[in-house]
């Protein structure tokens, strides 16, 4: 049987290769799988991104490298660049709930440099992965990306009912 890709079409961004000692944020904290094995410096990659405004809790960091790697696919991570870096598990918003709405302020429109009638932003969710209990899924505050413009902030849907711990959606692994 062939795997169906479910994921949106993301635009294709110039990216560097990613340096071999980077690892998923996830590590121990949940069991290996075979989509979240370490990664290869030949296949990993990532882009840099300016947040302007930093991330909550860690507005000082305003440099971050959302770093994929087939491997983990479709998980990202979203990693600072100071030392030692800070690291989120991410994943596409529109994997998790493919009906979101995304409100931007104008103070985030014009961090990110864009407007509507520009191109499609990326929204990625961040992770959490607890010792105990379910993961989950921050869509109250997505992570946005302008690709084009390499900005990014992360914006809090106050207006909208989602959760921070959005639950991942839990299957029986295929027979």
């Amino acid at each position: 049987m062939t795997p169906i890709n479910c994921l949106p079409e993301i635009p294709v961004v110039p990216q560097s290769p990613l340096p071999s000692e980077i690892s998923p944020p996830w590590g121990p904290l949940i069991p290996r799988v075979a989509t979240m094995a370490e990664p290869s410096s030949a296949s990993s990659c990532f882009t840099t991104y300016r947040f302007p405004f930093g991330i909550p809790a860690f507005e000082h960091l305003t440099s971050f490298r959302l770093v994929t790697d087939p491997a983990w696919a479709p998980l990202a991570v979203l990693e600072s660049e100071s030392e030692p870096p800070v690291r989120f598990a991410c994943a596409p918003v529109a994997l998790l709930m493919p009906d979101y709405r995304l409100e931007l302020s104008s103070d985030e429109k014009a961090a990110l440099q864009w407007s509507e009638d520009q191109s499609e932003l990326l929204l990625y969710a961040i992770l959490t992965f607890p010792q105990s209990g379910p993961p989950t899924a921050n869509l109250l505050a997505p992570v946005v990306l302008n690709p084009q413009t390499r900005l990014g902030v992360q914006s809090v849907q106050a207006h909208f009912p989602y959760s921070h711990l959005h639950p991942l959606r839990q299957e029986s692994p295929c027979l």
